[in-house]
């Protein structure tokens, strides 16, 4: 059964490459804050979506610094990342009040503590799930990866090894991964972070991980189909400032900053300049949903709030 939903997992359907037409747009709730720092964004009270409208949600946890970030549609989730151990009591207090008590995926970007740690303590708690993805093979023997392996087997749950192009649904939702295939390990672990493209219907979403640079321009040139995107996660908790030649290819209408106002400084003088809506996560975990055709945003109170 289990060799049998792993073949099932990863799909061989070339989705199509061309850029998605038509415009669309990116709703706020009022905030609570100065977020999302630009003036004169198109605000909404609630969600416009109907009641059985499918939806594609995407949570990026309120962790402080770190990256822990939900999907959710169709009835499936996928749990990316997680930040470090100490984060476990926050990672948990968003999934009680959500009625949260596992998932189909996790999934593993790279393995430094602020995107792995967390996650192996909640597979070791007990939050089931019907594989953990990552990039690296059982036989790996960096120490992060050998206790993740050691957690997975000790609850029963497969592991998945994941190579760039691989493409997978969740829900309606159409996942692909990607990464610098020009270096190896020895470039350094964030260059060669998994990055994910999200696709559901005619809205998109990147997810870069840690990747910056002259690694993230070398994906850019690579795989340019999945550049150009509605929503973008901060690449490294926004600590380094982003190509224009990035700017430009990727074209992001909102900027989901994984830090703080301070830790985040470098990429937001950037977006404030090019006059981009962005959140940081240390304000209240970043909602955003989407019908595939437009995007709600909303950033959650922060506890006791």
């Amino acid at each position: 059964m289990k060799k049998a939903l792993l073949l099932l997992l990863v799909l061989t359907l070339i989705f199509p490459a061309a850029a998605l037409a038509g415009d669309f747009t990116v709703y706020h709730a009022p905030s609570r804050s100065k977020a999302p720092f630009v003036e004169e964004v198109p605000l909404l009270e609630k969600a416009p979506f109907a009641e059985d409208a499918e939806l594609l949600r995407v949570d990026f946890i309120n962790i402080k610094i770190g990256d822990a970030i939900l999907l959710r549609c169709g009835g499936e989730s996928m749990l990316i990342d997680g930040g470090t151990s100490d984060k476990l009591s926050w990672l948990e207090f968003f999934f009680e009040s959500q009625g949260i008590t596992g998932f189909t995926y996790y999934m593993n970007t790279h393995y430094h503590d602020d995107h792995l740690d967390a996650a192996i303590r909640l597979v070791q708690r007990g939050y089931p799930a019907i594989a953990f993805l990552s990039k690296y093979s059982r036989e790996t023997r960096i120490p992060e990866v050998v206790k993740l392996m050691s957690a997975l087997d000790k609850k029963g749950i497969p592991h998945h090894q994941l190579l760039s192009g691989d493409r997978m649904t969740l829900g309606g939702a159409e996942i692909t991964f990607i990464q610098n295939i020009r270096q190896d390990d020895s470039h350094g672990v964030n260059a060669r972070s998994m990055m994910l493209h999200i696709r559901f219907k005619n809205r998109t979403m990147l997810l870069p991980a840690d990747v910056t640079g002259a690694s993230l321009d070398q994906v850019m040139e690579d795989y340019p189909q999945y550049m150009n995107v509605d929503i973008m996660k901060s690449p490294h908790h926004g600590i380094n400032r982003l190509r224009s030649e990035f700017f430009e290819a990727s074209g992001p209408e909102l900027v989901v900053i994984t830090s703080n106002m301070s830790n985040g400084e470098t990429l937001a003088k950037q977006l404030r300049n090019r006059k981009i809506p962005h959140y940081y996560i240390s304000m209240g975990t970043v909602s955003a949903q989407t019908d595939g055709e437009i995007w709600y945003v909303e950033q959650l109170p922060m506890p006791g709030k």
